[in-house]
């Protein structure tokens, strides 16, 4: 008997382990998606209930917000949350209309299970428009069906 049985630790049982199939299924939709833009896409799934995604025009899949190497998305499908949400971690854009493509190509995934991921969550460090709202206020109007969770948090040490 291996350690990890005797003390009840990791790994669990084959069935605990698998993503939901629900959460797979948007997982692989929005993954497709983001290829279907030209970028390099990885999709992970942790246990049952939660799945990370990032994608960029890198291989090595750059994601960081202001960042000049490249353009990439980060996300994290959240089935275990309360509600189950869909979280916008990371987004960066050198390219214009990129970075509304990337959003575009992942509601449209979230929308090919609507019933699971009904609230969506972002971080929001975008500047204020000549119309008084930030960028992703814009997008949130554009997609009511959503339950939007928007905050203008900046990241902790950015502080001056």
């Amino acid at each position: 008997m291996a350690f990890w049985q005797a003390w009840r630790f990791w790994p669990r049982k084959a069935a605990v382990q698998q993503a939901d199939p629900a959460m797979r299924a948007i997982a692989e939709a929005i993954s497709c998606n983001l290829a279907a833009l030209g970028l390099y896409v990885d999709s992970r799934s942790y246990g049952r209930s939660f799945f990370e995604i990032k994608a960029s025009t890198s291989p090595k899949l750059i994601t960081t917000p202001d960042g000049t190497e490249a353009s990439g998305i980060a996300l994290l499908l959240a089935g275990a949350y309360e509600p189950p949400s869909l979280v916008f971690e990371q987004i960066n854009s050198l390219q214009r209309g990129l970075g509304r493509a990337m959003v575009e190509a992942v509601i449209a995934g979230a929308k090919a299970r609507p019933d699971v991921f009904r609230r969506l969550r972002v971080n929001d460090l975008s500047p204020r428009l000549p119309d008084g709202r930030r960028w992703w206020e814009h997008v949130a109007a554009a997609h009511p069906e959503f339950d939007w969770v928007i905050t203008h948090e900046e990241p902790f040490g950015s502080a001056t």
